[in-house]
């Protein structure tokens, strides 16, 4: 994705104005609860059907990565091995995450941390360093820590319910709140740090610390729910829909856009009518709220790690063969 930025002054424009765009909808949103003009009963179902489309429609070309990396192996039986590794990843974690979920959830956490800053901003990160990894963890750990800290009870019965009844999680809340202002603290720190050695540049800076400062007002000034969705849709899935457009065509974005949407559109749409059929199965044990925020959160934790194993070996590949 860097290289890509690099080439071409005008994409890091664009990522800009994407930033004014998720900046736009914050504060209307923002501005929209304080008049309590939200109501749960709509945007519950609003949140599900963004993160069921435009959020999962982000990872909606690993079958094509899939076969960029096995086509040359297996020419006739790349799909078979694809989908195959793909699925039995997916049900590994759904397995698991019914059998040991704060296990699973904890491990959840960790990973669409690392995920989440990862992606964020790997974009701004042109000049590798050894502290990538701890820069990338603490941005998306961000996520994690302010909705624990400015949400606490909201997000303690999200847990409970994600934890399947099997467990409950009381802890104080104290410990979140230093969890926060430490993972606040060496976030900063990290930005300055790599201002000060010239690995990123003021203006990314600028951005970066933009848009933690914005997440932060999302978790602080939002239910919990709007907040992940606007990060999780406008920002994450966003930035990772350009850079992909730009892959498939660095000339036009434009065009690469209209090529994403169309290559997207399959793996999208089994994903949305796969998230129903569970909506309208779960329904059967659980409320209407509760079966949406287990098919969200669940669904997005057992797509996430075959998701970011094939963006790993796709980076390496990409790398191999340049």
């Amino acid at each position: 994705m860097s290289n890509l930025l690099n080439s071409n002054i005008q994409f890091k424009q664009l990522f800009l104005y994407q930033l004014y765009f998720f900046i736009m909808i914050s504060f209307f949103l923002v501005i929209a609860n304080y008049n309590n003009k939200l109501t749960e009963d709509i945007y519950l179902y609003v949140c599900f059907i963004l993160i069921a489309t435009m959020g999962i429609s982000h990872g909606a070309l690993d079958n094509q990565k899939g076969r960029y990396i096995l086509k040359t192996k297996f020419p006739k039986y790349w799909s078979l091995f694809f989908y195959g590794s793909y699925i039995s990843c997916l049900l590994f974690v759904l397995l698991f995450w019914i059998n040991f979920p704060l296990i699973t959830l904890c491990i959840f956490f960790i990973i669409s941390s690392f995920h989440f800053g990862h992606e964020d901003l790997e974009i701004f990160l042109s000049k590798k360093n050894k502290f990538d990894y701890y820069f990338y963890f603490l941005r998306g750990f961000i996520i994690i820590t302010s909705s624990l800290y400015f949400n606490y009870e909201e997000t303690l019965a999200f847990i409970n319910i994600l934890l399947l009844n099997q467990t409950t999680l009381t802890l104080s809340k104290y410990f979140f709140t230093y969890g926060y202002y430490i993972n606040l603290f060496f976030l900063m720190l990290l930005i300055f740090v790599y201002f000060f050695y010239n690995y990123i540049e003021k203006k990314e800076v600028l951005i970066i610390t933009s848009e933690i400062v914005f997440i932060i007002i999302l978790f602080k000034y939002l239910p919990l729910i709007i907040a992940f969705t606007v990060y999780f849709c406008f920002m994450h899935s966003t930035k990772h829909i350009l850079s992909l457009s730009m892959e498939l065509d660095h000339k036009n974005l434009l065009h690469g856009i209209k090529k994403f949407m169309l290559k997207s559109i399959p793996l999208t749409l089994i994903t949305f009518v796969s998230a129903l059929i569970m909506l309208i199965y779960l329904q059967n044990n659980f409320s209407i709220n509760d079966s949406m925020l287990k098919i969200i959160f669940i669904g997005l934790a057992s797509l996430t790690l075959p998701h970011i194993m094939l963006e790993y070996i796709y980076g390496k590949y990409k790398q191999k063969f340049k």
